[in-house]
């Protein structure tokens, strides 16, 4: 009788064990490519926020230079101005934008620069160490309706003693478009949402923040150094002297603190935008959009058409809002128009005044 030798088991796996690695393994690839798409987006996110900052923080820099080096003398001047647009052509200007003309004084290393792009003139042939300034947003070129709201900064010198060339501080200068004279102003910055020059008198009260309004404690969005009545209230409600805003004599009168804000999107930001849902009309206080995530928190500013209005809650799909702020008006919005926002850098300015008392 012979012994029979015990089976040995076969090595493997079992269909269920193969089912169970396949799921695991499946997961395992899911969770690493969330992973992946997560430090893709932040480290997008973060190179984004760089480069805006670079470009953000170049403009602030000529900016805050042009106001240090204000000209406080008999030769001096300041204005700052508004201009409506029509972006969205529907024959209404409802889109504020900010003009800013300014003397400012040249050090040594100016004068030379001034000289190089005059050709070699001679600095004996210049105003000694003056120059207008001009700033302005100018509606950009609107390549499709989501990138009409994206403007342009422009800037430009010219001698304080040109007779050749058009004062920025004419009223020809901006024509009738609002456009200036072509070749005097150049592109400092293109995808520009919002450029605001704020102005503190002497009597404005800043340690609760900037308000504007019409009373002395509040700031100005409009300044004109000689009382000549050159910002048009009748072309933007934001052009409103300063309450209280005493007559120059002898020489301008320049505002005590300026405050600049900025805010960037740039044309491939739109793709991390979200749209409308549903039609809006005049009366509607709540949005229904794509993806509230994708839009800032509460109390930042959001641009729909020519319209900006103020975050006030975020709720899913859902964004309760505070309509026509910055002076726009509360409009209709079609179905899937795009919701802007931008990148903001605010600077406070100190301008060194060449005369404390102002007579008040």
């Amino acid at each position: 009788m012979s012994a029979t030798t015990p089976r040995r088991p076969r090595a493997g796996f079992t269909l269920v064990e193969l089912v169970l690695a396949a799921g695991l393994f499946s997961l395992l690839i899911v969770v690493l490519l969330k992973l992946v798409d997560t430090s893709v987006t932040i480290w997008g996110r973060t190179d984004e926020n760089r480069e805006l900052a670079e470009i953000g923080g170049a403009v602030m820099e000529l900016l805050s230079d042009d106001v240090n080096a204000l000209e406080g003398g008999q030769r001096g001047d300041l204005v700052a101005d508004w201009r409506y647009f029509d972006l969205d052509k529907d024959g209404l200007a409802s889109a504020p934008a900010q003009r800013l003309r300014l003397v400012r004084h040249l050090d040594a290393a100016g004068l030379q620069r001034l000289a190089g792009a005059e050709g070699g003139s001679s600095l004996e042939t210049f105003e000694r160490g003056r120059v207008e300034v001009a700033w302005a947003l100018l509606p950009g070129p609107a390549a499709s309706a989501d990138e009409r709201p994206i403007g342009t900064l422009v800037r430009g010198e010219r001698r304080l003693d040109d007779e050749d060339t058009l004062s920025f501080f004419e009223r020809g200068f901006f024509g009738a478009s609002g456009q200036p004279v072509p070749g005097a102003l150049f592109e400092v910055a293109g995808g520009v949402l919002w450029f605001e020059i704020l102005c503190a008198t002497q009597t404005t009260i800043l340690h609760d923040g900037w308000a504007l309004g019409p009373d002395l404690a509040h700031a100005s969005a409009s300044w004109d150094a000689w009382n000549k009545g050159r910002p048009e209230v009748e072309a933007a409600a934001l052009n409103l002297a300063p309450a209280g805003m005493p007559q120059a004599k002898d020489v301008p009168l320049l505002p005590r603190r300026v405050r600049i804000a900025l805010e960037l999107e740039r044309p491939r930001d739109l793709r991390l935008r979200t749209r409308l849902v549903q039609a809006v009309n005049v009366q509607d206080g709540t949005l229904v959009v794509r993806d509230g995530r994708k839009l800032p928190a509460a109390g930042a500013m959001i641009l729909v058409d020519e319209e900006w209005m103020e975050v006030v809650a975020v709720n899913e799909e859902r964004v309760s809002v505070r309509r026509g702020q910055r002076s726009t008006r509360a409009a209709t919005h079609a179905a899937e128009t795009l919701v802007h926002h931008g990148w903001r850098l605010v600077r406070e300015v100190p301008v060194d005044m060449t005369r404390e008392d102002w007579d008040l």
